[in-house]
This record gives structure tokens, sequence and C-alpha cells, in this order.
């Protein structure tokens, strides 16, 4: 019996591990300033654009984590908050039904008006 119960046991602890294997650090301190400004974007376009809180909120927190990492002045994002507001504001259509608002803040990172936005601070960045 007593040997069943320590059987019992050792099976059971992989159930209570926790699991670290999918845990991983995000790698902000890692990218450049015109990376952190790039993603800020996207992720300022992502808050807009979202329908729930909960998706709101989680784009709201990335886009801070990247703002804590960069050497821009406040008037940088403030920027770069209106430029993906416009986008965020477009309005597309296809060949389904849908607002594509996922699209808008890619075709967002990928743009030449990003680009030069960014550019533009880098090169004043301290």
């Amino acid at each position: 019996m007593k040997h069943a119960a320590i059987l019992l046991a050792a099976l059971a602890l992989p159930a209570c591990a926790t699991d670290t294997s999918s845990m991983a650090m995000p790698q902000t301190a890692n990218y450049s300033q015109r990376e952190l400004l790039k993603n800020w974007a996207l992720s300022a376009c992502l808050a807009t654009i979202a329908k729930s809180p909960a998706d709101r909120d989680d784009a709201n927190a990335t886009a801070s984590a990247y703002l804590e990492f960069g050497n821009q002045p406040i008037e940088a994002y403030e920027a770069l908050g209106k430029l993906a507001k416009r986008y965020a504001e477009r309005t597309y259509s296809g060949s389904i039904a849908s607002e594509f608002n996922t699209m808008k803040c890619i075709d967002l990172y990928h743009s030449d008006a990003l680009e030069r936005l960014v550019d533009t601070w880098v090169k004043q960045a301290p």
C-alpha cells in the first residue's frame, strides 16, 4: 500500500509542475531605436482597432513597454500615434465582408510614411 501511495504521488508531480518551456523573455531590450518606434506604432494601431478591452489593454501595455526602452521624446510618440490613428481609421474593402483592421496596422508598419517619421525621430535622438 505504501508503494502505491508513493507511485501515485510521483505520477501526480508532473501534473503539478510548472511548464517553463513556453515561457520566454520579451526581446524588447534587443531592438534598435528604429525597431522600437515601429513596434510602438504597430502596437498603438492595434490598440486603436481592438474590439475587446482585453485586446486593447494588451496592445497598450505592449506599446508602453516599447516606449520605456525608447530614447525619443514624448513628441515622437504623439506623432506616431496620430499616424497610427489615421491608418486605423482607413476604410478598406475586399472580396469578403470585413473591416480588415489588422491589415490597416500591417500596412502602417510597412508604410513609407512610418519610415519617414521614424527616420526623423531616430536622427534627433540624444
